[in-house]
């Protein structure tokens, strides 16, 4: 897995935005950054706050993919 993909908790869709692994665990990965859902009945906004590496990589699943 290189690439970590964001996709909508709420409407299961894709958030359009991706992460590059690094391979430092405890490294801060995208703080105060701001993601919405771009589909027009979802309206969810997710912002990243104390967000390490190791944390993306827990909540994504085996293809990649993590739901916020």
């Amino acid at each position: 897995m290189q690439e970590i993909e964001f996709y909508c908790k709420k409407c299961r869709k894709t958030m359009k935005m991706s992460y590059a692994l690094t391979g430092d665990k405890d490294a801060p990965a995208m703080n105060g950054i701001i993601i919405r859902c771009h589909t027009r009945k979802c309206t969810r906004v997710v912002t990243l706050k104390n967000f390490t590496e190791g944390k993306i990589v827990q909540r994504a699943n085996v293809s990649g993919r993590c739901y916020l």
